[in-house]
């Protein structure tokens, strides 16, 4: 196992060493073997293009839909910046697709960089968003295919016109081959476009983006606010229709926030349904921090993608929901580079042959991986067992059987939510809690991809939630929330019906936690903590106590390394004290998550 070291790219006749790429290649400008493409040098782009004499212009593609009711084919405004090319030379095409170009400035990261190379970019306004008409519908069957329509323009599948009305033949200039990019409800629709399997889509990079709505809106059958689909909808949608205003409560009522329950309108905008229909490429992005769009998107996308054997790519860092070409530079453009080289030039630069996983450390350096999750890691089962005495019980994949007195462990959670204080000083008794703690390490221990926690317990309410944290105890005091998930306890037969609890019967709820890739250094005490969660939104709280069988409660986690540590029985753990407790949580303000949600990948754009 492979845990740091520099990060190289040989790929592009280029070194990429930090955020410096250095090119070793032919200048731009010089002569290549394909006069029609001069902008190709060997099997790489260059940047031939001067961006100040690209061509902009403004096209609006009918989608064949009239979802506002108005008599017309609904349109899509497309802002469109390409080379400066020869009569007769082709580009593809790279789609920004986002709601919130009416909010926020068209001028994309994208279109100077990608420009120069050969690229024509498009800033694309979903329905209902900004001069696009149509309904949005907050990632429903509205917005993926008025953004699909576009795809089909490129690949003369679909009519465009310039606002005088004459034609726009994207024929003339274009491959056919496209991409989609974009960043949280930008990167969404890349994913929901891709399950279409359109003709034409070639690649899709999805950065810090859902896979799922239902799973993005609430933790396992818990909304994480209410009226959520609302302040969405409300946020990005021109309403020049009242057809899409009236549009707004419908939305609402059907996303069934006193029960929490996936439902069909669910399955609609959960993409992983239909990821068998993907025909393109994937380059996945997100931040392990990432605390809006939470990891559990691009856990379980991938686990998809890697099942039905899509081509694909995983570029993961230690920030949160974030636009990553400002923060890490050349160390993702020059890949992302490569990969469209490859996907939309047609250029054999040695992509198939490059990691699959580019990850950024705990410590900021940077690695790499064949495949991801790496090599080695399988599933390990450890079991929550007795505390053996003191206020922590314990977690390893090898315990005796607890005396009667000590199987069965409670807690009380007095207040509605807990916070990630919660996790501090977990040798010490506190009645709010249940702390489970691995052995010391005496090895790196290397937790990839998404655990699972599934606990017998009992509680003396009719409704119930759960939280469960990942924790690394370091041994200088600090202790890292790796990753949380919350549960329904009323939902432990499916995430499609809520089911009222009788007190004191025994239950068995399993769940995912949000996927991550850390390593538990040597010396470190892994961590499981458990509390209980205000299970809906709209129902009052009263406070609840848990009882949970450790004999029949695990957690599985996608692990290695020395596992020596977890494998031995159960020992007394030292007493740890924590100084601090990070990194940032969640917000519970509505207000705030959304303008995470829609802004935070653009705050360095001005």
């Amino acid at each position: 196992m492979t845990l740091t070291h520099p990060t190289l790219y040989r790929g592009m006749a280029g070194l990429l060493v930090g955020t410096s790429l250095i090119v070793l290649g032919t200048p731009a400008g010089a002569a290549t073997g394909d006069p029609s493409r001069p902008w190709v040098v060997g099997q790489q782009t260059v940047p031939f293009f001067n961006r100040a004499e690209a061509i902009s212009e403004v096209v609006f593609v009918e989608t064949g839909r009239d979802d506002d009711r108005d008599g017309k084919s609904d349109r899509i405004r497309v802002e469109l910046t390409r080379p400066n090319t020869a009569p007769g030379a082709k580009v593809p095409l790279i789609i920004h697709a986002s709601p919130y170009f009416a909010q926020q400035p068209r001028q994309e990261w994208e279109t100077d960089f990608f420009v120069p190379y050969g690229y024509a970019v498009a800033t694309v306004a979903l329905p209902g968003t900004d001069f696009s008409t149509g309904c949005a519908d907050v990632g429903g069957t509205r917005e993926v295919q008025g953004s699909k329509a576009v795809i089909d323009w490129a690949n003369g599948r679909a009519r465009g016109f310039y606002a005088n009305g004459t034609p726009a033949d994207a024929t003339l200039w274009g491959t056919g081959k496209s991409a989609m990019i974009g960043v949280s409800w930008d990167g969404t629709i890349a994913n929901a476009v891709a399950s279409t399997g359109v003709e034409g889509l070639k690649t899709i990079v999805p950065v810090a983006a859902i896979s799922s709505w239902y799973d993005y809106t609430r933790g396992n059958g818990i909304p994480f606010f209410a009226e959520h689909v609302t302040f969405l909808n409300d946020y990005v949608s021109n309403y020049f229709s009242q057809t899409c205003r009236d549009l707004t409560p419908v939305l609402q009522t059907s996303s069934d926030d006193p029960t929490g329950n996936y439902n069909k309108w669910w399955s609609v905008r959960d993409f992983r349904i239909n990821a068998a229909k993907i025909k393109a490429s994937v380059f996945v992005v997100h931040g392990l921090n990432d605390e809006n769009v939470k990891t559990r998107q691009f856990g379980e996308w991938w686990s998809e993608l890697s099942r039905l054997g899509v081509e694909r790519r995983l570029f993961l860092h230690q920030g949160e929901h974030i636009e990553p070409f400002y923060d890490f530079g050349a160390t993702y453009s020059t890949p992302l580079l490569q990969w469209f080289d490859y996907y939309l030039q047609g250029l054999d630069n040695g992509v198939p042959q490059e990691p699959q996983a580019i990850i950024q450390r705990e410590n900021k350096t940077w690695s790499t991986d064949a495949v991801w999750p790496p090599a080695g890691t399988t599933d390990h089962i450890l079991k929550l067992t007795s505390p053996l005495g003191q206020a922590a019980g314990r977690l390893s994949a090898s315990a005796a059987a607890p005396s009667l007195a000590e199987r069965y462990l409670s807690f009380t959670q007095a207040t509605a939510y807990s916070r990630d204080s919660i996790v501090a000083n977990p040798t010490q008794t506190r009645a709010d809690r249940l702390v489970f703690l691995s052995n010391a390490l005496s090895s790196p221990v290397r937790l990839a991809g998404t655990a699972t926690l599934s606990v017998r317990v009992q509680v003396d309410k009719a409704a119930a939630g759960l939280q469960a944290r990942v924790v690394d105890y370091s041994t200088t005091g600090s202790a890292y929330v790796v990753s949380r998930t919350i549960a329904d306890l009323g939902h432990h037969r499916g995430w499609d019906k809520k089911r009222e609890l009788v007190p004191g019967k025994w239950y068995t709820l399993t769940w995912e936690i949000n996927a991550d890739d850390r390593i538990f250094e040597a010396g470190h005490n892994l961590g499981v903590v458990i509390s209980a969660e205000k299970p809906n939104p709209l129902i009052a709280y009263a406070p609840v106590k848990v009882t949970l069988d450790t004999e029949m409660s695990t957690i599985t986690m996608p692990l290695s390394g020395d596992l020596r540590s977890l494998a031995r029985p159960a020992e007394r753990v030292r007493d740890i004290r924590t100084t601090t407790v990070g990194p940032r949580e969640p917000t519970r303000d509505l207000r705030e998550f959304v303008r995470e949600f829609v802004e935070a990948g653009r705050a360095k754009t001005r």
